[in-house]
């Protein structure tokens, strides 16, 4: 990969500080975001679940009334011995409004109460209708009663469906305003029992809807502050608190979402109904006069047909001190704050911070010193063919170490440059032999020497020399980067400051020199 030099090291610091914390931005904007929305599922599920213990309380009948099964309630199908049986079911749970039995071929036998006494329905041998009788207590013997208009085919459709899908030691709860035509609405409970005979069927409890409304309206929310009933049908019934008007529990109590008067039910209930049958399966968000709410409609049926226990949690119950608004603000601000004071210092130090990037500039190469060479001449570039020996007097001399040491100064004091000693002005190397230096070594420290006693020893930092072979010839490559001070050459007439003007190395005069301190400083 190749270097950042120069310019290009400031530049990549600067852009990678605002990338740098775009990205961390970003990323914990996003990572707040998941936390939250985490946070929320599990808000609304815990609440859904923690609700449905209220309903587990209903479910107390049907679960007791399972023990007596087990000791022989379901002996016998004859009606005189169920309608025994389920009467004293009926003292023992009060919500308890009907007992259904089915199998797999739909109603065998349904009681409920009703008129201060029960009503029995029998269905005929064809399966076409029920046969109604009417009983005010336990003696009496019964009499006809006209009932209800039951689509009993349609009954016995829906009832043999469920008992396909349920599994032993499993409870559905649905909702079964299909049973009747009294226009109450009703939740049924349903499990299967084996008989003492190996016949299986199926137990189903109804409850008056109301019932469900009022334990849920008086059961803890957790974070919920909107609960719900719905029907599986696009309708849904508000569920209220304690003394808030709980609902009646009368059919028409159920409405679809845009009839209800409530925004964040009417919300809620919509997403649900766009998801039907079986709803959604994970809480879901939505904005009701711009604030975030998370709902979820808790199927309360073994395979999710009809019954769900709603909640609606506005986000602010489940938001900690990590992930709200003001957190999210506060940490913007900060990483803005940051963000200005790191670009800040790296304005300050844009100097240094691209001379430390020059100093990758320097060649160090034969390769490199051939592609300097093909530049020519120019503002940070310059040839020289000696270092210290005069080509036309044929000896060493201190105006040849002086123009070196001119040019020098002069990157020093401009953008910066290599000098390359053993060039000549056209660009052909060849070599700096005609200085008779020992060694490598020996040239090296002359130079090195010659900047401390006419530059300072505290621009030598500034400053990296090497002896490059090209092509058998030596090359002296001097890299000089801008100078935090001002590099005064002492020269044999006095100090002397020099800065680059296109190829040419120019002095500056006293007035100039001021002008470009106030410029540098």
């Amino acid at each position: 990969m190749a270097a950042i030099r120069g310019r290009e090291l400031y530049q990549v610091l600067f852009y990678g500080v605002i990338f740098v914390v775009a990205a961390v931005g970003a990323l914990a904007y996003w990572g707040v975001r998941e936390i939250r929305r985490d946070a929320a599922v599990v808000a609304v599920e815990n609440s859904a679940r923690g609700l449905s213990g209220a309903v587990t309380v209903l479910l107390d009948a049907v679960l007791s009334t399972n023990e007596e099964i087990g000791e022989g309630l379901l002996d016998s199908l004859e009606p005189e011995v169920l309608r025994r049986e389920f009467r004293k079911v009926f003292e023992r749970h009060q919500n308890v409004a009907a007992v259904m039995i089915s199998d797999g071929q739909g109603l065998r036998y349904l009681l409920t109460r009703r008129y201060g006494g029960v009503v029995e329905g029998v269905p005929d041998t064809l399966h076409t209708e029920l046969d109604w009788s009417q009983f005010k207590d336990a003696r009496d013997k019964g009499a006809p009663f006209k009932g209800w208009s039951v689509d009993l085919p349609e009954v016995d459709r829906a009832l043999a469906e469920e008992f396909a899908h349920l599994e032993p030691g499993q409870v559905n709860w649905r909702s079964s305003n299909r049973f009747h035509g009294v226009g109450e609405a009703w939740v049924t409970a349903s499990a299967l029992e084996d008989t003492k005979a190996g016949e299986r069927l199926m137990l189903s409890f109804a409850f008056p809807v109301d019932a469900l409304l009022s334990r849920l309206g008086g059961a803890e929310r957790g974070g919920a502050e909107r609960i719900f009933l719905y029907l599986g049908n696009g309708k849904a019934m508000p569920v209220v608190g304690v003394g808030e008007g709980v609902a009646t529990g009368v059919a028409d109590a159920a409405v679809k979402g845009g009839e209800l008067a409530d925004p964040v039910l009417a919300g809620a209930v919509e997403r649900v109904a766009a998801a039907d049958p079986t709803g959604p399966e994970k809480p879901f968000s939505y904005q009701v006069d711009g604030e975030v709410w998370w709902a979820w409609a808790m199927p309360l049926t073994v395979f999710g047909d009809t019954l769900s226990l709603g909640v609606a949690v506005p986000r602010k119950n489940v938001l900690s001190a990590l992930t709200s608004d003001t957190f999210l603000q506060g940490g913007a601000v900060l990483l803005i704050v940051i963000a200005f004071g790191v670009l800040v210092v790296l304005q300050r130090n844009r100097g240094r911070i691209e001379a430390m990037g020059r100093r990758r500039e320097a060649a160090v190469t034969a390769e490199e010193i051939k592609s300097l060479l093909l530049e020519g001449e120019g503002g940070r570039l310059e040839f020289k063919q000696t270092l210290r020996f005069n080509l036309k007097s044929g000896k060493n001399g201190k105006e040849i170490e002086h123009a070196c040491l001119k040019t020098v100064s002069a990157f020093l004091n401009s953008e910066g440059g290599t000098l390359l000693v053993g060039v000549a002005d056209d660009g052909t190397v060849t070599g700096f032999g005609e200085d008779n230096f020992e060694s490598d070594d020996r040239a090296l420290l002359h130079f090195n020497n010659l900047v401390d006693r006419h530059i300072g020893t505290e621009f030598s930092r500034y400053i990296d020399s090497a002896v490059i072979d090209v092509d058998g010839v030596k090359v002296l490559r001097i890299h000089c980067i801008p100078a935090r001070a001002p590099a005064i050459l002492d020269a044999a007439k006095g100090e002397e400051f020099y800065v680059r003007s296109g190829p040419a190395s120019r002095a500056l005069t006293f007035r100039q020199f001021r002008e470009w301190l106030e410029k540098h400083q």
